[in-house]
């Protein structure tokens, strides 16, 4: 198992240059006017990078933003196309996104307005852009779009949808988010590379329920407001140490592991006071001693699955604060909290029990039908590609 701990740390140094590779969304606020519609779209600047490998050399993410705008939208009244008025008009924020305003000039009456999105779409298969729209009488009307679903039915009187109907959408968008998430998905995989049946399984998963559905109702009331950057990268450290903990499930790392994983960390929180990375100093000397002495109780003879309904929990925390940051963007009234809330928690669950039931049915069955040395590579493997993973996810959006 040493030359699997060897390369855990190969990976670690080489993912430290990475970029982070943010989740896939966009917001736009739409609103009526005399003439037509205006839209304000944002998006992640980092994210807008992906526009420049279509565009000419040279050309500025702000620029190529702007055309994905004039041609990625289309609004219609009725049966009619509106006209873009002018170029969109982008801006830098001073947060990192990009904002984006456009004007449309529609016909006089002629019927409903439809509202075409597929500005990031065609980039990113997983992308998910929230609609919000408010005619000039009525209620705002909210709308979640999917590469399968790029369009928003707007209704004249702008009538507020029934409560049934909205949680459905709810649920939707959690459901959506858990599975179009590769980091929580990857942290239920290397769960499941730790138990060994379907108790542990149930064991594992209901911690992390347990802990992702307390902080992201307390984190979307308000209660608490951590960084989101940082809780990012922390979600990369989750999945990491879950990885790690597989690969010493056979294999006790020794204290000469224990001693150089906790000095890379060490030096890692110095290097984060003198770069200033996204998470604090406080908190990576936290993560110093927490694994160190974890480690330390491995190597005494301390068993990795006694600590998995814990560490699951624990780690649910921090990804339960990832899940809020959705519905915060959304900017919701305060009539709908509840069930947003409750719809939200209840998609991710589903898609959770859906994602682990077939993932860990897969498992357990090529742990009986596979030889034992082909399944203990493929498990190698797996192991490998999670830290790489965790790691890439980690150190890139610890220094984005």
């Amino acid at each position: 198992m040493r030359h699997l701990f060897a390369l855990v740390l190969v990976v670690l140094s080489l993912s430290a240059p990475a970029h982070a590779h943010e989740r896939s969304r966009s917001v736009s606020n739409w609103r009526e006017t005399e003439s037509g519609m205006t839209g304000e779209f944002l998006l992640d600047a980092r994210q807008a990078t992906l526009f420049l490998g279509t565009m000419p050399r040279g050309t500025s993410l702000e620029t190529a933003f702007g055309i994905r705008l004039a041609d990625g939208l289309q609004v219609r009244r009725g049966d009619r196309t509106c006209d873009l008025v002018a170029a969109p008009m982008v801006r830098l924020l001073a947060d990192g996104r990009l904002q984006g305003v456009t004007d449309w000039r529609c016909s006089a009456g002629g019927g409903p307005v439809a509202i075409d999105v597929q500005v990031y779409s065609p980039f990113s298969p997983n992308h998910v852009h929230f609609l919000q729209a408010r005619m000039q009488v009525g209620e705002r009307q909210e709308f979640v779009l999917t590469r399968g679903n790029t369009l928003a039915r707007l209704s004249e009187a702008g009538e507020a949808l029934p409560l049934a109907q909205r949680l459905g959408r709810y649920v939707s968008l959690g459901v959506t988010h858990i599975l179009g998430g590769p980091d929580h998905l990857a942290f239920l995989l290397a769960l499941l590379l730790i138990v060994a049946n379907w108790r542990q399984i149930l064991l594992a998963t209901a911690g992390f329920t347990l802990g992702h559905s307390a902080t992201l109702a307390l984190a979307y009331l308000g209660w608490i407001n951590p960084p989101g950057a940082a809780i990012e990268a922390l979600i990369g450290f989750s999945i990491l140490f879950v990885a790690a903990e597989a690969a010493f499930q056979t294999a006790k790392p020794d204290r000469r592991q224990v001693v150089l994983v906790t000095m890379v960390l060490a030096v890692m929180a110095i290097a984060n006071s003198v770069l200033v990375g996204t998470i604090s100093v406080p908190v990576w000397l936290g993560l110093v001693v927490f694994v160190g002495s974890y480690l330390a109780w491995l190597s005494a003879g301390g068993d990795v699955r006694r600590t998995i309904p814990a560490f699951s929990a624990g780690f649910g925390l921090i990804h339960g604060v990832g899940f809020a940051g959705i519905l915060l963007e959304l900017d919701l009234p305060r009539g709908d909290q509840v069930a947003a809330l409750f719809g939200f928690n209840l998609g991710v669950e589903l898609g959770q029990v859906v994602f682990v039931a077939m993932a860990g049915l897969i498992f357990l069955l090529a742990r009986r039908l596979l030889p034992g040395r082909v399944f203990t590579h493929g498990r190698f493997v797996a192991i490998a590609l999670l830290s790489a993973a965790g790691c890439y996810w980690f150190l890139s959006r610890a220094w984005a």
